[in-house]
């Protein structure tokens, strides 16, 4: 997957927004999220680095973005 890193982290976003906002920001609050773009598949862990570990242990090449639970948005990931 590739493109704008601005339509890719909103895609992201979206993607957290509609499937994973509401019940992550009761069950894992301040805790990051990285969404698998292609997947749509959610990592959540304690650090940014650990959610990113967690997904590239499944699809190392993945595209994704990082997003911290409760906050509009953390990086721009591609």
């Amino acid at each position: 997957m590739t493109g704008d890193p601005k339509q890719l982290a909103e895609k992201g976003y979206a993607i957290y927004k509609q499937k994973y906002r509401q019940e992550y920001e009761q069950l894992y609050p301040s805790k990051f999220v990285a969404i698998d773009l292609s997947t749509e598949k959610a990592y959540v862990a304690d650090t940014p680095e650990g959610a990113v570990e967690l997904l590239q242990k499944e699809n190392p090449q993945a595209v994704f973005h990082l997003i911290k639970v409760g906050a509009q948005e953390v990086f721009r990931a591609a």
